[in-house]
């Protein structure tokens, strides 16, 4: 419609353009300046269209671009970003394996050594919970020379065990053992007072002793100290209300009393 409408238009202004010699000219000359002229203004205004499309299209891919443009300028940043991010976190992991690999240097030797001591001071110390102690040092044992075995668990087991240890020295216990005294294998009750003293007591209460850390054997005591470890036992066995009570002390132990 539009281009029939131009076309008419165009005409027009052909015809009208025409000089006066030529509107006497033959009609059928007139007719094909007019139709060469039409032709001519359609060819034209075809290709204002094409180049108007073609701007347009040009202008649309432009602007695609400026937008894939800044989208990729956008994506390059944070990926800058992440690789800084991802950078300094690789670094942060290589310090860190850097300073396990020195804590397991001056680890490693420390759990050894601790449990060595502690194999010594269980070897030393006052005999109760003889099995219980003996497993314990053997399971660590078995555990630091675990090559599966995490260093932090082997640190926990370690430290679990010392707890274990220093919880006795603030411990009482009565227990029945058979103990191998001077008139033979007798069965008695065995008082533990932490980690300051060892006593036994027969049940009929005959035979009262102690043992000597230094000498590492039951010794009796005199029979003044019969009625003091009965009042201690039942003391502990909430037989009766606490009291001050006088026992000996160990060699060792005033000792270091002493000092």
């Amino acid at each position: 419609m539009m281009n029939t409408a131009w076309k008419t238009l165009c005409l027009t202004l052909a015809i009208s353009t025409l000089p006066l010699q030529a509107l006497a000219a033959d009609p059928a000359q007139i007719q094909q300046q007019s139709t060469a002229t039409l032709k001519q203004e359609v060819a034209t205004q075809d290709k204002v269209e094409q180049w108007s499309e073609q701007r347009q299209a040009l202008v649309n891919d432009l602007l695609d671009q400026k937008t894939q443009l800044e989208w990729n300028r956008f994506q390059t940043k944070k990926y800058r970003q992440y690789v800084d991010h991802k950078q300094t976190t690789i670094a942060d992991l290589k310090r860190q394996k850097e300073q396990m690999t020195l804590l397991r240097k001056e680890l490693e030797p420390f759990l050894d050594s601790s449990v060595e001591q502690l194999h010594n001071d269980v070897a030393k110390d006052l005999p109760f919970l003889d099995q219980e102690r003996s497993e314990r040092l053997a399971f660590l044992d078995q555990s630091l020379t675990d090559p599966d075995l995490a260093l932090s668990e082997k640190l926990r087991r370690v430290l679990e065990a010392l707890q274990v240890e220093a919880d006795y020295g603030n411990s009482v216990e009565v227990t029945e053992q058979t103990l191998s005294l001077a008139s033979g294998d007798t069965m008695v009750q065995v008082l533990r007072l932490g980690r300051v003293g060892l006593f036994y007591l027969s049940p009929n209460g005959d035979k009262v002793g102690q043992w000597d850390v230094q000498e590492r054997v039951w010794n009796p005591l005199p029979e003044e100290y019969r009625d003091t470890v009965r009042v201690t036992i039942d003391i502990i066995e909430q037989k009766r209300a606490a009291e001050l009570i006088d026992l000996p002390l160990p060699e060792a132990v005033r000792s270091t009393e002493g000092v």
